[in-house]
């Protein structure tokens, strides 16, 4: 389970964020994506949808959003067990439009890809479907460099953020959300 937060009140006062995205697959809060103006989705034109990043050009090109919806499903006794599912609404921040802002993750939402052990200092992208596992879609790798990424995440500490969570490896880090030379 997936724990994703801003740390300073300015970056949720001036969020840019989506709440009609539909989900695509199973998410989490926390997990990355883009959005995809009409998509089709089994058949279905969805007006705007999660679109997963299909490779490492994709991933680089930004437009990055993060999941982070509030616990709204009363049969769910347990944090840990809530998600998304496809077909659900998202409630999606863009991080392109929240530049040297601070964000708190929970380790489980981090793959050691390049970098390992992950330490103050390591960069952050989104995975992809062509370099990444089927399982590790929509999380945060490890790069040793980020300069061909628009928007990434530099470990600024290794915390204990989301602990309790069971999926928790008992590290969390606190990032701050950078970018290089964005064009849109």
């Amino acid at each position: 389970m997936g724990l994703f937060k801003f740390q300073n009140y300015s970056a949720i006062k001036n969020a840019q964020d989506n709440p009609r995205v539909k989900a695509v697959v199973d998410t989490v809060n926390g997990n990355v994506f883009t959005i995809g103006d009409n998509v089709n989705v089994g058949g279905v034109n969805v007006k705007e949808a999660q679109v997963l990043f299909e490779d490492a050009e994709a991933a680089q090109a930004g437009n990055i959003w993060v999941m982070n919806n509030i616990v709204d499903k009363p049969e769910i006794r347990n944090y840990a067990d809530y998600k998304v599912e496809a077909g659900e609404d998202i409630r999606a921040f863009k991080l392109d439009s929240q530049i040297g802002e601070i964000v708190e993750l929970s380790g489980d939402l981090v793959i050691a890809d390049d970098v390992d052990p992950i330490v103050a200092g390591t960069y952050l992208v989104p995975t992809n479907q062509d370099d990444d596992a089927d399982d590790e879609q929509m999380l945060w790798k490890s790069v040793y460099d980020a300069s061909d990424y628009a928007i990434y995440l530099e470990v600024l500490e290794v915390t204990t953020f989301g602990l309790f969570t069971i999926d928790n490896s008992g590290k969390g880090y606190e990032c701050k959300i950078k970018a290089n030379n964005i064009v849109y």
